[in-house]
């Protein structure tokens, strides 16, 4: 279940696109900052994060704001699908209006396919979206809109498919050291090891990050920390050193660089720019 409140989202549809591609046609994500759905109607194709995830008719894909993809169509069943571009967040109400909270990533899976009749039905929302999103008219976005939080919460309480045997009795070992991850984030951790104490192998875990994520773990732990990083700099007085330690960095320098590489700025430029004023 979501750690958000969907009965508090409110939604902001940047574009939606009916794509139809051609054989062994390209393309990467161009609007990185947002949230992406990519629904696969017809077709075969693969994404690549840092890694390949093949797609196929019935998969929806979801792309987190900041996740670096592209993409191609196999030559024998090009790519058709729906992409919803948008932004979330959380307005919260208690006899007022209070805070409104922006939701940094949704609890979806980053790739999932579905069965028949679920995909039927999420198809055809797709296609209502997409249909419906009428930007620069009236309250042309407004049923669009409505829609997708109806989608969003269907996907959220969606069954999901069967596992297999193998992917079954490994998952709850997944979801253990991902939660490890997000709670003990400051910790010296070794993702080998974690693997070995959930009784998994270091390469079996390495594809289901990918799978649920589209990160590795390791890069999933990076990710994290680099967003404690961000809230310790906006939210809180501490040296740069300090909040080095408290997401697990033992050296200034090394957190520094980390910082940078994720951020494309250093810790006190990122501080300077959006430190929340009293």
């Amino acid at each position: 279940m979501p750690k958000y409140d969907l009965n508090q989202f409110v939604l902001h549809i940047h574009f939606t696109l009916d794509k139809v591609t051609y054989p062994g046609w390209k393309d990467v994500r161009n609007l990185v900052n947002v949230h992406s759905l990519y629904w696969i109607h017809e077709g075969e194709g693969s994404f690549y994060t840092n890694t390949e995830h093949k797609v196929k008719k019935g998969m929806m894909v979801y792309l987190r704001p900041g996740l670096q993809m592209s993409m191609r169509s196999e030559i024998h069943a090009p790519l058709r699908m729906t992409m919803v571009l948008f932004d979330c967040a959380e307005l919260n109400y208690d006899v007022v209006w209070k805070d409104i909270k922006r939701v940094a990533k949704l609890s979806l899976p980053f790739l999932n396919q579905y069965n028949c009749k679920q995909a039927e039905e999420l198809g055809m929302l797709f296609e209502e979206i997409h249909q419906e999103w009428v930007p620069g008219v009236a309250h042309g976005a407004a049923v669009s809109q409505g829609k997708l939080k109806i989608m969003l919460h269907k996907l959220h309480n969606m069954e999901q498919p069967d596992w297999s045997i193998n992917e079954s009795s490994t998952l709850s070992a997944f979801n253990k050291i991902k939660k490890y991850m997000e709670n003990g984030y400051q910790d010296n951790i070794k993702v080998e090891q974690l693997a070995e104490q959930y009784s998994i192998s270091a390469t079996y875990l390495r594809k289901l990050f990918l799978k649920y994520t589209g990160m590795g773990p390791k890069e999933y732990l990076s990710y994290i920390r680099n967003e404690r990083a961000c809230s310790y700099l906006i939210y809180t007085d501490y040296q740069i050193k300090e909040i080095a330690r408290l997401c697990g960095y033992f050296e200034e320098y090394h957190f520094s660089k980390m910082f940078k590489q994720l951020n494309d700025l250093s810790p006190s430029s990122y501080r300077k720019i959006h430190k929340k004023i009293e």
